[in-house]
């Protein structure tokens, strides 16, 4: 069946980045019931020779393929560096070889389409080869994620008692890890699952035990928030427990925590998908298991009826742990969901005491504005009755001022008159007013008109001074009604607060 997303991707050049690092290991279960166990790196280059070996005993000069009871042959992919949870990384050998691999191997299409996938799958397998013969095993992806990365295809030919398999996505670390475990358990390589048991009891473990550290962090984060997982009935230590809350709450940083709630929510759900496709994995393993044992005939020796059982019994335990770390699982979502909530509503108080805090200061600057024009107005009435009494004494000023430049003239014409410097009477004469008094008025008439007019066309020229007309009617309006500042004033006087004295004590309980 054409595959055309295979094609797509085979074709793809992004797609592969070959490079050295390749292993591969080969482990034969002999008839005595010892085992061989062959670890090398492999070049690429050599990858389809090695492949071609398959249907060979490598222990066996004779290449009798009965002189052993079982085999494992597995080829991992070169070490990955994983920086990202999202970031799909190139198959570390070249198309031509995944080709040969996939080929030789009796491997479906979509093989590839789940190494290149960032989803978890789970996926059975059931092949019939050239020769006729049933191939049976299983493809898994797990979530992807920077810690056990791995996909895993597993075929499992029971005629020839052979089982062949592929993995690719691991880290150095892991992929020592998962030799490890494999070499120090290789009595129970005759069953072909062994291999997917351990990679995803890796993982879940894994995941189960960040679990664990996350847990940590929660309580951390909810004994900051000022929560208690134990209620004292001694009042005193209730009381220094809400003081102590209260001045932590009072200088609790919300950007980390709100931070460390993020991460702790994206952690569980990492968690949460890798738990459920495990799980839905392991159910897979344990049908395809059901199924092989069909196939094969029941173990002769004690040996591979306790190692059946061995792996029997992790099966069952790993099941239990993904359960047990489900439901972890869910009370730290649980738990995080309530911290986010407590959070967003301290957020809420804080804001909340901070616009009480504005309003009162508010209130004050208002309570001080209105005094301060209320002292504007006091000011403003005074200086109107400055300046009514200014005008009165100006008025008085000028009348005097008038008096005195109608007598001024006249006195001063008759102090000059009166004076030694003229002789208006012959000194025998005994005449009472002289006959020059005719002379006394003419100049004094004449010296007081020239004196009243200059004084007239003086004040004519002040009165058309910009800076005199300006200081007019500001003295008219002060007397004929409020000014503008005494109008702003009263305005303000009678503005009426959006909020009382008694609200603000309400909002501050």
């Amino acid at each position: 069946m054409h595959d055309f997303y295979y094609t797509r991707l085979l074709n793809d050049p992004a797609k592969f980045h070959p490079r050295r690092g390749n292993r591969t290991v080969e482990v034969v279960e002999q008839l005595d019931g010892s085992v061989t166990w062959v670890e090398s790196d492999i070049d690429e280059a050599n990858i389809p020779d090695w492949l071609e070996d398959s249907r060979q005993d490598p222990t066996s000069p004779d290449n009798n393929t009965s002189s052993f009871q079982s085999s494992l042959r597995l080829l991992i992919g070169s070490p990955e560096e994983h920086h990202s949870d999202a970031k799909i990384l190139p198959l570390p050998l070249s198309p031509s070889t995944f080709e040969t691999i996939r080929s030789l191997w009796n491997l479906p299409t979509e093989l590839l389409r789940m190494m290149l996938s960032s989803l978890p799958l789970t996926v059975p397998l059931s092949i019939i080869n050239h020769k006729g013969q049933t191939l049976t095993g299983l493809m898994a992806r797990g979530a992807r994620s920077r810690d056990w990365n791995f996909c895993v295809a597993v075929l499992c030919n029971v005629a020839e008692r052979r089982t062949v398999a592929i993995v690719n996505g691991m880290q150095k670390s892991e992929v020592e890890t998962l030799l490890t475990c494999l070499k120090q358990s290789k009595n129970h390589i005759s069953d072909p699952m062994l291999l997917p048991v351990f990679l995803l009891e890796l993982k879940v473990n894994c995941f189960a035990l960040l679990l664990e550290k996350r847990a940590l962090g929660i309580e951390e984060i909810e004994y900051s928030t000022g929560m208690r997982h134990g209620f004292s009935e001694n009042p005193q230590r209730l009381k220094m427990f809400e003081d102590e809350s209260r001045e932590t709450l009072k200088t609790l940083d919300f950007h980390p925590i709100t931070r460390k709630l993020t991460g702790l929510t994206g952690t569980l759900s990492f968690c949460n998908i890798t738990f459920k496709s495990s799980l839905k994995a392991l159910d897979l393993v344990i049908s395809v298991r059901v199924a092989l044992q069909t196939q094969i005939a029941p173990p002769h020796s004690h040996c591979a009826g306790s190692a059946t059982q061995a792996l029997d019994r992790r099966i069952e335990y790993l099941s239990a742990l993904i359960n047990g770390a489900q439901s972890l699982g869910d009370v730290l979502a649980t738990r995080t969901r309530a911290q986010v909530q407590i959070i967003y509503s301290l957020i809420g108080q804080r804001d909340n005491k901070a616009n009480i805090a504005t309003a009162a200061a508010s209130r004050e600057i208002s309570a001080l504005s209105l005094l301060h024009n209320k002292a504007m107005r006091n000011i403003a009435e005074e200086s109107r009755n400055v300046a009514i009494l200014t005008r009165k004494d100006s008025i008085d000023m000028r009348i005097i001022a008038a008096v005195t430049l109608v007598f001024l003239p006249g006195t001063f014409i008759a102090t000059v008159f009166g004076s030694n410097l003229f002789q208006f009477l012959p000194a025998s004469s005994s005449q009472v007013v002289s006959k020059w008094i005719w002379l006394y008025w003419v100049l004094t008439l004449a010296v007081t008109a020239v004196v009243l007019l200059i004084w007239w066309l003086f004040s004519r020229r002040e009165m058309h001074d910009p800076q005199i007309q300006h200081l007019i009617r500001e003295v008219s309006t002060t007397e004929t009604g409020p000014s503008s500042l005494e109008k702003q004033t009263s305005d303000m006087l009678n503005l009426e607060l959006p909020f009382t004295n008694s609200d603000l004590q309400d909002l501050g309980r």
